[in-house]
């Protein structure tokens, strides 16, 4: 089984698709990257120079508000009441900072793409477990590779295991080239490093936990494509999971926002979600109307964790049922 498992990786490290997909998930890092440096870039010298001059036209009117106030004048703004006139008299006078558009440090950048970035993660790392099982399908080279490695069973480990081994560099890649990229723009536009909310370390936990959904959802695909054997009737699930349980189940039955799986991926790699159900009463006074308050529910980490654990059991025990009770043409 050993020298199998070899095999296995040494087919998928040779198989362009898997690079293909790496490349776009990168790709795809790096148009982030891109909004991330148009939205820190410095200002300009027109919006310097028109920050400047709202501060002075501001700094003049305060000045001229609270020039009585200084006086100590007795009849200071006699068309205010004594409340409103000591409150403007307190006021503080404003400050250039004020004015100057709000830049986000290095930290902030990466914690806005992280998301982005793991759905981009999960869809490739999904898109690689199927390419690794359908492509044999489709060629005819499943049943070549059974003439030579008998034991499904075998094969069945061994092509799970090089999927999850070749989701891990599809992780890894991306979340690397979102870091140094992101630290690159902030060098360039001149911007703090900063620290993420929890600290560099909670953040460098939240890519780990990406780092284990990649492998997850590479087994994902691999369950079913050796249920459905076709990349569009993977793709076909996949439209059906998305449109059914990931968008309109939420509206139909709010109960259910517990479900979906981004719900559960974000509860796992975020440390918890939240979903609204609204919870409603009937009106005592309206007849036939009800009134309702919206319900703040959480999905902890655990629970997403063992959704998608639940899902990842459900694909690959379906896809060994297809591939040890059918024929391989």
């Amino acid at each position: 089984m050993t020298r199998l498992l070899r095999a296995e990786l040494a087919r998928a490290r040779a198989r362009p698709f898997v690079w293909f997909v790496s490349a776009g998930v990168v790709l795809g890092v790096l148009g982030l990257v891109l909004s991330g440096w148009w939205e820190s870039r410095p200002p300009s010298a027109a919006q310097v120079a028109a920050a400047d001059e709202a501060y002075r036209t501001d700094l003049a009117a305060w000045q001229e508000l609270v020039a009585p106030c200084d006086a100590d004048d007795p009849s200071v703004h006699p068309d205010l009441p004594p409340e409103q006139a000591s409150a403007v008299c307190a006021s503080r006078p404003p400050v250039p900072e004020r004015y100057q558009e709000v830049r986000p440090d290095v930290a902030a950048l990466v914690v806005e793409r992280l998301p982005s970035v793991g759905v981009m993660l999960t869809l490739g790392c999904l898109m690689v477990g199927v390419g690794l099982v359908t492509a044999d399908f489709a060629s005819g080279a499943m049943g070549t590779w059974l003439t030579f490695a008998p034991r499904r069973g075998h094969v069945f480990v061994t092509r799970l295991a090089s999927a999850a081994v070749a989701a891990v560099p599809c992780v890894v890649a991306p979340l690397v080239t979102l870091v140094l990229a992101l630290l690159a723009v902030g060098v360039v536009n001149g911007l703090a490093v900063g620290e993420p909310v929890g600290g560099w370390g909670e953040l460098l936990a939240t890519a780990g936990r990406w780092l284990a959904v990649g492998p997850a959802f590479a087994a994902v695909g691999v369950g079913l494509a050796f249920a459905l054997r076709h990349a569009a009737a993977v793709t076909g699930v996949a439209v059906w999971w998305v449109a059914a349980t990931e968008s309109a189940l939420p509206l139909v039955l709010p109960e259910s926002r517990w479900l979906p799986l981004s719900t559960n991926v974000s509860a796992w790699t975020a440390g918890s979600a939240y979903y609204v159900v609204p919870s409603c009463v009937p009106d005592p006074a309206h007849a036939g109307e009800e009134l309702c308050d919206p319900v703040l529910h959480t999905v902890s980490a655990g629970q997403g964790a063992l959704v998608v654990l639940v899902v990842v059991a459900v694909a690959l025990v379906g896809g060994w049922l297809s591939f040890r009770l059918r024929d391989v043409a």
